[in-house]
């Protein structure tokens, strides 16, 4: 008759064999989420419905989408941890689908002025909150599954996002090609509910102490916060994701100033897209193998390095290509290192609030990096000197983890 022992071990042997799939899940749901970066796709056939010649108006309902998102994410978190994965996911594929649903309404509507506030309701702060609390589960999730190549499993994941304009954006296009862009909106959100909520429901939490090697201890969000690792990993992630935000927020305007090839700037919208993605997955391998400390620290510096190189070389097609490419590649990776260095430092029991609270600090850099960037051209009539200040921050997050890594010394 077999024994306890050996029924956990064989228990444990089979849930490593499945384990996976729980990465695999987490991809397919955040390149849906990802379509969000072809949401300009909406803008000219909406112009023409609406007789509009301001882009600055439909642009907003973006930035209601990532305002929305940066402010929500915490209490998504809590709200993850306290439920599990299947309610949130199923909890945000349903806001998003009414969202887009008040946008198929909105054809009922002829005059601008109201239909803009459905607009802003429906595609802006809807999916915002929608996308907040379906974020909060995937890369935590992962993380809990993989205790033992977290990065891995959290670069796979957060691979999805990257890639999600590619994924979505054919999709838009035909239905754009065969319908008005109301009717788009309630496809794209069945879509989009469909296939979240579909996959929402395989996920599950590991069983408790799965795969527990370690000895981190479980800290609490209040914990957390007090931490000076905590306030280490918020300036390095603000400072870092504004190196990279600076650059990526003002990509065509610099290439523009740079190189006039329409043709040149079309191909490096679309390669550095994968090179973003394929970051991901490269950087939370790199964390596996090298410590969560040193990859940071790796990857700000190379950055930096490249932000130098940049400058001189923005101008020739080649050398822009290959070194943006390696900013973006870059950037993407934080996506994978800081949700794997929350678990490796926090734990996992609270994983999804404390991470929320790290990554308000994207919200910050989202929020000023392309600004600052164009106010800066502006000043000076150049990109030159923002590739200089990118730089600067991304020397100043590498030293803040250097001398965290000193201090803490794992």
């Amino acid at each position: 008759m077999q024994n306890k022992k050996d029924f956990i071990s064989d228990l444990e042997n089979k849930l490593m064999e499945t384990r996976w799939m729980y990465p695999a899940l987490g991809l397919l749901i955040l390149s849906m989420m990802g379509g969000i970066y072809a949401f300009s796709l909406y803008y000219s056939p909406l112009q023409q419905a609406y007789g509009l010649e301001s882009i600055s108006q439909l642009a907003f309902a973006f930035s209601l989408i990532t305002i929305s998102y940066s402010l929500f994410i915490i209490p998504a978190g809590v709200f993850y941890d306290r439920t599990g994965p299947r309610i949130p996911v199923l909890l945000g594929a349903l806001l998003i689908f009414l969202g887009y649903l008040i946008g198929w309404f909105m054809q009922n509507i002829e005059d601008w002025n109201i239909a803009m506030i459905l607009y802003y309701i429906g595609l802006g702060i809807l999916p915002g909150f929608g996308i907040a609390v379906i974020d909060a589960v995937p890369r935590p999730l992962a993380a809990k599954w993989f205790p033992d190549r977290t990065g891995t499993a959290v670069g796979i994941v957060a691979f999805g996002f990257g890639i999600g304009a590619a994924v979505v954006t054919p999709v838009i296009r035909y239905f754009l090609s065969i319908t008005d862009v109301f009717h788009t909106f309630l496809y794209m959100g069945t879509i989009y509910f469909i296939i979240i909520a579909s996959t929402g429901l395989l996920l599950r939490e590991p069983p408790v102490n799965y795969m527990r090697k370690d000895d981190v201890p479980e800290f609490s969000l209040s914990r957390a916060l007090r931490d000076r690792r905590f306030h280490i990993l918020w300036l390095s992630f603000a400072f870092s994701s504004f190196a990279g935000l600076m650059v990526i927020g003002n990509a065509v305007p610099i290439l523009e100033e740079g190189i006039s090839e329409q043709e040149v700037i079309s191909a490096f919208l679309i390669i550095t897209s994968f090179f973003n993605a394929g970051g991901r997955i490269l950087w939370g391998t790199i964390l596996d193998r090298t410590g969560a400390w040193r990859a940071m620290e790796m990857n700000f510096l190379i950055t930096a390095i490249t932000l130098f190189a940049i400058s001189y070389g923005y101008r020739s097609p080649v050398s822009v290509i290959l070194l943006g490419g390696l900013i973006y590649a870059n950037y993407g990776g934080l996506l994978a290192l800081f949700p794997s260095a929350t678990a490796i430092f926090f734990g996992k029991k609270y994983l999804g609030r404390i991470y929320g609270a790290v990554f308000t600090s994207w919200g910050v850099a989202g929020l000023l990096g392309a600004l600052s960037g164009g106010l800066i051209k502006d000043l000076t009539g150049s990109y030159v000197s923002s590739f200089y200040f990118a730089m600067a921050m991304s020397l100043l997050a590498a030293l803040l983890v250097y001398l965290g890594s000193k201090y803490y010394q794992n």
